[in-house]
């Protein structure tokens, strides 16, 4: 499996607190079948979690990379960054502070969880202004979608690509976002799954457990699609095709366009 999310670099978020942690993580990773794994730390949370690129950056990239091979745990890494949205990103992503994954066009952001959809879509017209293609974090978890998840449909119908946590499918962040998960599963309107992991002992990057649940939702062939093909297609900068049906609505009033 290859694992396009995951906060496995340690001190530089609300992720991994040390280099023994890491270490945890990724043999909890390598365990579950993960193979290729971005450490995506946070980025452009300012005032928090700035993380741009730079050769801090860079060198606890090559700092991880060092000691899995030293201590032997077969876990490829790969640069990454989970970018909070913003009025600027634009602007940041021209001026090389923002980078996708493993360098190519899929820039990996994320969004408030109660942020309106229209400040959505304009973000995401912004990405695409720049030539990039925005590869939605969970969206399963943002209060938009939970009550309108058809809006998923018009943005990757627009070419945005999306990543699904794989709590989600497992019911780890509460029943509205387990039924919004399975309601994206159901219509194909989900690009990858990846774990978003934090730490080694809650919020792990063990993923066996959610491969499972997906066999037994589409098949193996539907695993794998999710876990292995188009996360392939992410880290070699290869277009992921079309795909997705509509939704039915899921409130009787009227849903913003």
């Amino acid at each position: 499996m290859i694992d396009i999310h995951a906060h496995i670099l340690s001190d530089l978020d609300d992720g991994s607190e040390d280099m023994e942690e890491s270490l945890e993580m990724a043999e909890l990773a390598v365990e579950s079948g993960v193979e290729i794994m971005a450490a995506t730390p946070h980025s452009n949370q300012m005032g928090r979690f700035e993380n741009f690129q730079s050769e801090q950056l860079q060198t606890a990239f090559e700092r991880l990379r060092m000691v899995l091979k030293k201590e032997k745990i077969p876990l490829k890494i790969l640069n990454g960054m989970e970018i909070f949205a913003s009025e600027d990103i634009a602007q940041k992503i021209k001026n090389k502070q923002l980078s996708g994954i493993n360098g190519t066009d899929y820039y990996l952001v994320e969004f408030p969880f109660d942020a309106d959809p229209w400040w959505i879509r304009e973000c995401l017209e912004d990405i695409f202004d720049t030539g990039k293609i925005p590869l939605i974090a969970h969206p399963e978890r943002y209060f938009c979608i939970q009550d309108y998840p058809e809006l998923i449909y018009e943005w990757v119908q627009n070419g945005c690509v999306t990543q699904m946590n794989k709590g989600s499918i497992l019911g780890r962040f509460g029943r509205s976002v387990m039924e919004t998960a399975h309601i994206l599963l159901k219509n194909d309107l989900i690009s990858c799954i990846a774990s978003d992991a934090h730490h080694s002992y809650i919020r792990t990057p063990h993923m066996s457990e959610t491969k499972t649940a997906l066999v037994h939702i589409g098949g193996y062939g539907y695993a794998w699609h999710l876990t292995d093909e188009n996360p392939e297609r992410i880290i070699k900068n290869i277009q992921i095709p079309l795909h997705g049906r509509r939704p039915e609505r899921r409130k009787k009033y009227f849903m913003p366009v």
